[in-house]
């Protein structure tokens, strides 16, 4: 509950709006509150270099120095590239300890400065998957970069402007969000790195799937962040990164900056963006798509299934994980669906379904509060079959990740037991079932760590200090070998973990070698790029021969073999996945096949010993997808077994054992080839195992002190005079002038933030002022007090709130004291009045569910609860309580239609002491109405006395247009949506305003009952529709009609025409 003023200055509000702010000055959270909550926690400091202002933890600067070192090295170049080379101010960068697996650039709005926020690491596997290794926040930092340096791209009369007010808005964030993130997404793989997902299979089958399934027939609405056809990757991501390299490989990559330029350096940014496309590339933005959306049907390749290539789940979801025992063939799929919420399945060989449970739990209390395919990895049966394990990122109570491993029932799908804590991914158990091999993240370095089940101990296998990505492990049939992907300079590569802790590379050429599981003893199958897209493949693990076993159409993930003799994988059909099956026969025979004898001059040399792994040339197909063949080695030099170049683990001696370099006397001599041509150290197999350099230059590091509490907390960032005009009731045409002027500032780490309005018209001839504050030293609590004294309208306002807020996992909480004071002027017909109103409020919400983007919410529990007491309230003798519960369930709808969902709700308020008619009870809009066919009437009005300047009221729907007037109520209402899909959009709306996108027609049948003072019933029964749409890929409205049949006597039916927002 809040305190209302009654109507608002509409003068003051239009003012502000025009100034394209969210209102005047404000106060709130800087960061997230986990974010904010690790600085709090964390000792900061300040490094400042050429181009970066960078705030880190202190026990971080390492991984800050690497940080900086990348992105100082794109900002540069970025900068380099922009049409405008007016000197910018330096980036503004947060590293946070905090675990939240994001980062982002928030542009400079009113109050709110440009800043950049990245995390220390990333936990989540996806990440990988993309091409962005846990690790790699350089890389991460430097697409962020990309947004940062485009918003400073400002000119003209916005540039002064932002100088002289310190930020009102910067012009480039109106490009909208296909622009702005298809441009960081373009350059994330172009600044001196191949990285990221331009380099991603995964991020190309991706959109290879979508555009096959529409055979390249797009529309611009692909390019909305809403469009549902390209989960969960969002079109402003996926379209618009590859529209703007079709922009950029047609027009060149200047264009895209001279667009920046021009967007910067308009008058009007939100308006006519396509005619500034139009300046720029001869064509406006609709023209330019459909040329893309031609290119796309030209370059159309339409790929079809092998026939050996198998389906055995037709509909896998849109993103799923999978599993497979590979003693009984079962498999277990993790998916979630446009119509399907997250499930867990387990089938038998034969595809008969052992169970399927959804995991989101719904009751207060629950073990973990959120659950999907995204967030989870090292998904893996035990050797027995008995227990699935995974580990999946859980929300901890200040919001940031934590990994849990979880034990699930294989037979019955329960989850008997957690372990939590884990900051990084999963990987898979061990061979006697009491232990796990995960991934775990410290700062930028990730490491093998294994978990004993029953101690809880962790011993790390690994020993990588720093700047280092690694991929979910697999431990081998004997137990003592693991295998796990690590990102090298080129991608990722596959590594050995030897009993005695060695390394030692099993690829080296980049081609997105992830996904190990072992096969036998000596043959492993994973995933690996070929011909651009990602296909499983088998190794012999001995000689590091391989061969590709699937030619599936699109991509592949998550292969596991499944009885010795198969593989089951995810496939990408359209947009959708598969679970399909592929033999291993023909693979593994051409492992088999002896190897041609290579030609040329033979020299003679000892034969090695029989214990080393022999090492014979690779096969073509081998060859072809860059497999160096290693010869076999002379005596005396190392074999591909041998542990020199190996990385030892701390303890473990580098020399290889005396029996093991020295050939019998007695061997005779055999004919080896030459020595190969030098071996680039970058690709080669025997060189030690070792993280890839850091990217970037060295950093000029001008200054690196302690964070300040209260810098730049005493230089406004905001800082906007105004004035209006306020109508004279005596002479339209002679209105009254008003003005003020608004500043708000806050130290760099939003540990303080202050706004001050001041405010003077020439009617009311009295000052008006507002100040708030904010601190966030006791974060994840944020603490906000407000005071203001108003003058309007013959009444004097003093309002006054001190409130703290927090939340716990999802649930909000606050609690604090509110105050008002309101004072009515004397007039020949009533008195001078002073009502007032002061006591404590509290407030909480709880939410637990899951819903489908087709669907809504399909499961899900809601509980709210809030309370006030007022002593002497109104100025009088009584004291006056607020007491509201809330409940709200909701369920799927009909069986097998997909978009459709139930809502039933239950509410009750009281008002303990209150005087009669307090409390207001429908008469409440559900946004701006057009068309209303019953002028709005009332049981009565409130006299001043009970008008402090809050309001107590329930919405009631069907009653828009009647308020009834009771001290408590009773509500339950039931609601059911079913929605058709529309997902279609233009990329200009009347070639002047910005994209529209229409998502989808939602039809409701509604119930609704409230029970007044527990005597009078009031009910109507109706329906509506509504058109969702988006503007601008931010702005989201909605227009309906809504028709409701009243029970009561004397009211008829009611008719609404209107508009949400």
């Amino acid at each position: 509950m809040s305190a209302s003023r009654g109507p608002a200055r509409q003068p003051a509000i239009l003012a502000c709006l025009l100034l394209l702010t969210s209102g005047c000055a404000f106060v709130a959270p800087r960061f997230p509150q986990n974010v904010q909550a690790s600085f709090a926690r964390d000792e900061m400091h300040k490094l400042t270099t050429q181009s970066l202002e960078l705030y880190y933890p202190v026990h971080l600067r390492a991984t800050a120095l690497r940080v900086a070192a990348r992105m100082e090295a794109c900002v540069d170049r970025l900068r380099t590239d922009a049409w405008s080379k007016a000197e910018r101010k330096r980036v503004l960068v947060y590293l946070t300890s905090a675990d939240f697996n994001n980062a982002y650039v928030q542009s400079e709005f009113a109050s709110t400065p440009q800043q950049m926020v990245l995390p220390q690491h990333m936990t989540l596997e996806q990440f990988n998957l993309l091409g962005l290794g846990e690790t790699e926040i350089g890389d991460v930092a430097c697409h962020e970069s990309v947004h940062y340096v485009q918003m400073q791209q400002v000119g003209g009369i916005w540039n002064v402007l932002n100088k002289v007010t310190g930020g009102l808005f910067q012009p480039n964030i109106f490009t909208e969000s296909w622009f702005l993130e298809g441009l960081a997404t373009y350059y994330e793989g172009r600044l001196g790195k191949d990285t990221g997902r331009p380099y991603s299979p995964v991020w190309r089958g991706w959109w290879e799937g979508a555009v096959q399934a529409r055979k390249g027939e797009l529309n611009a609405g692909y390019l909305s962040p809403e469009n549902r056809a390209l989960e969960p990757f969002g079109g402003n991501y996926l379209t618009g990164m590859n529209f703007v390299e079709y922009l950029a490989r047609k027009y060149g990559e200047e264009r895209l900056w001279k667009l920046v330029d021009e967007q910067g350096s308009s008058l009007l940014p939100p308006l006519a963006v396509t005619l500034r496309f139009k300046r720029v590339y001869g064509k406006d933005i609709g023209s330019l798509f459909s040329e893309f959306e031609e290119s796309l049907q030209k370059n159309l390749a339409n790929r079809e299934r092998p026939a050996t290539q198998q389906v055995l789940v037709p509909d896998a979801g849109y993103f799923s994980r999978l599993a497979a025992n590979p003693l009984d063939g079962s498999t277990a799929l993790l998916s979630v669906g446009r119509e399907q919420i997250t499930r867990l399945t387990v089938r038998e060989r034969d595809g008969r379904e052992r169970f399927s449970r959804a995991l989101v739990q719904l009751l207060p209390g629950r073990r973990w509060v959120v659950a999907s395919p995204s967030l989870v990895s090292g998904m893996t049966f035990s050797r027995d079959g008995q227990w699935l394990y995974l580990v999946s990122a859980d929300v901890d109570s200040v919001g940031s990740y934590t990994g849990k491993l979880w034990r699930v029932d294989a037979r019955t799908g329960d989850v008997v037991r957690l372990w939590d804590g884990l900051e990084g991914m999963g990987g898979d158990v061990t061979v006697d079932g009491r232990s796990y091999v995960f991934v775990e993240v410290k700062g930028d370095a990730a490491n093998l760590v294994r978990l004993d089940l029953e101690t809880g101990t962790r011993e790390r296998l690994t020993d990588f200090k720093a700047h280092t990505a690694l991929g979910t492990p697999v431990t081998s049939p004997e137990g003592g070998r693991y295998v796990f992907p690590l990102a090298g300079a080129e991608g990722w590569d596959l590594v050995l973990r030897e009993p005695d802790g060695s390394l030692r590379w099993l690829t080296r050429d980049g081609l997105f070698n992830y996904s190990p599981r072992w096969l036998d003893e000596d043959h492993l199958v994973f995933l690996r790029e070929h011909q651009g897209r990602l296909q499983a493949h088998v190794m012999t693990v001995s000689t590091r021969r391989i061969a590709r076993v699937t030619d599936a159409p699109i991509l592949v993930l998550d292969v596991a073999p499944v009885g010795g003799d198969a593989v089951v994988f995810l496939n990408r059909d359209g947009t959708n996945l598969t679970v399909d099956r592929a033999p291993l026969a023909e693979a593994l025979a051409e492992l088999r096949a002896t190897p041609e004898p290579p030609s040329g001059s033979i020299a003679t040399a000892p034969v090695p010993v029989p214990d080393s792994a022999a090492q014979g040339p690779a096969t073509p197909d081998a060859v072809a997808q860059g497999t160096s063949p290693t010869p076999t080695p002379p005596s005396g030099s190392p074999g591909p077994d041998s542990q020199e170049g190996f990385v030892a683990f701390p303890g473990q001696s580098t020399s290889p054992a005396e029996a093991r370099t020295q050939a019998p006397p007695d061997v005779p001599t055999a004919q080896v080839a030459p020595p190969p041509p030098p071996v680039d150290p970058a690709r080669d197999v025997d060189a030690p195992v070792a993280p890839p350099p850091v990217a970037g230059r060295a950093v000029d590091v001008l200054t690196d002190e302690p964070y300040s509490p209260l810098e730049g907390f005493f230089i406004p960032n905001y800082r906007v005079p105004y004035f209006y005009t306020v109508p004279n009731d005596v002479d339209e045409n002679d209105p009254y002038f008003a003005g003020g002027i608004s500043i708000a500032g806050q130290d760099r780490l939003g540990f303080n933030a202050y706004a001050l309005t001041l405010t003077y018209d020439m009617k009311e001839k009295q000052p008006g002022v507002s100040f708030a504050y904010g601190n966030a030293l006791l974060s994840p609590f944020y603490i906000q007090v407000s005071a203001s004294r108003l003058r309007e309208n013959d009444r004097t306002d003093l309002q006054a709130t001190a409130f703290a807020s927090r939340t716990f996992w999802t649930t909000p909480v606050s609690f604090g004291v509110l105050a008002l004071d309101r004072r009515f002027d004397a007039t020949d017909r009533r008195p001078k009045i002073t009502t007032r109103l002061i006591g404590p409020e509290a407030a909480a919400s709880y939410f637990a569910g899951e819903g489908t983007s087709y669907g809504g919410t399909q499961r899900g529990l809601g509980l709210s609860v809030s309370g006030g007491i007022f002593p002497k309230a109104f100025a009088l003798d009584s004291t006056v309580g607020d007491l509201r519960l809330g409940v709200d369930g909701y369920l799927g709808g009909l069986p097998f239609t997909g978009k459709d969902n139930l809502q039933l709700s239950v509410a009750g308020r009281a008002l303990p002491g209150a005087p009669d008619g307090l409390l207001e009870v429908g008469g409440i809009l559900p946004g701006e109405a057009f068309f209303i066919n019953r002028d709005s009437t009332s049981d009565g009005g409130l006299p001043l006395q009970l008008q402090p300047g809050l309001a107590f009221s329930e919405y009631l729907r069907g009653y828009e247009d009647h308020t009834f007037r009771a001290r408590n109520v009773l509500l339950a209402n039931a609601r059911y949506r079913y929605r058709f899909i529309i997902d279609y959009g233009w990329a200009s709306t009347l070639w002047v305003l910005p994209s529209l996108f229409v998502s989808q027609l939602e039809l409701d049948g509604f119930g609704a009952i409230a029970r007044t003072d527990n005597r009078d019933n009031h009910a109507a029964v109706g329906g509506s529709a509504t058109l969702r749409l988006t503007v601008g890929q931010a702005y989201a409205l909605a227009f309906f009609y809504q028709y409701a049949h009243r029970f009561d006597d004397g009211f008829g039916d009611l008719h609404i025409i209107g508009l949400t927002f």
